[in-house]
């Protein structure tokens, strides 16, 4: 599996469940409330780039699509705490948009791999 997807597919996992963002807020020392949103937004979401694109199928692009709007839409009424994040409803929101797209990509769940340079 290509990084790009590999990424998208970790980070919805992570979105869609609250046990665990507690995880992996109790094993590492950042903010994950802010994790989350720089990742989508900063370090893994490029749709405009080729190499990116060219990891998923027209459908799931479209469904990332999708999802990056309705994440974007609720940025401001987000808190920058994990704590306070749990307790909002436009995470609520955020969260189930996510396993929406994992359902219907088929991903809930999976804990994509990178491909060993081997093959």
């Amino acid at each position: 599996m290509g990084p790009h997807r590999v990424n998208i597919i970790n980070l919805l996992n992570l979105i869609a469940s609250p046990s665990e963002q507690l995880e992996y807020q109790e094993s590492a020392p950042v903010n994950v409330a802010n994790e989350m949103v720089n990742q989508w937004f900063d370090d893994f979401y490029h749709p405009a780039d080729e190499q990116f694109a060219s990891q998923f199928s027209a459908d799931e692009l479209v469904l990332l699509k999708r999802f990056d709007a309705y994440y974007n839409e609720r940025l401001a009424l987000l808190l920058d705490s994990l704590d306070g994040l749990l307790r909002n409803r436009a995470w609520d929101e955020v969260m189930a948009y996510a396993g929406g797209v994992l359902d219907a990509c088929r991903w809930r769940g999976i804990e994509a791999r990178y491909e060993s340079p081997e093959g």
